[in-house]
């Protein structure tokens, strides 16, 4: 059986909360929990539950597995070195990217 590791779990959330420049704060709006909440987490000292975990990769916008794992789904080899060339520019013009990536996504939907 797998032991997890709350510390760890909660310094890649950490990581990536700072990666995407959000304060505790408002990482914690976005997952509708108290802002003292969330930095126990990040602390590793509080034991989320599966609902607010989901919360919090989606409004960080990291991998479940990533954060569990420390592996990333399989993904195309092509969209990974596409991703890598986007992050040297920089994190604006990589939201800039994903925005324009999900709103092609959301198109092709409802195609």
């Amino acid at each position: 059986m797998h032991h997890l590791d709350y510390y760890t779990i909660g310094q890649k959330i950490k990581k990536r909360r700072l990666d995407r420049g959000l304060s505790q704060e408002k990482a914690a709006e976005l997952c509708d929990i108290s802002a003292s909440f969330y930095g126990n987490i990040e602390r590793g000292t509080k034991i989320m539950s599966l609902d607010t975990f989901v919360d919090i990769c989606q409004a960080l916008q990291i991998s479940p597995d990533y954060i569990l794992l420390d592996e990333l789904p399989d993904t195309d080899p092509i969209i990974m070195n596409i991703i890598s060339e986007v992050k040297k520019s920089g994190s604006l013009q990589y939201e800039r990217y994903l925005r324009i990536i999900k709103a092609l996504a959301e198109i092709s939907d409802k195609l």
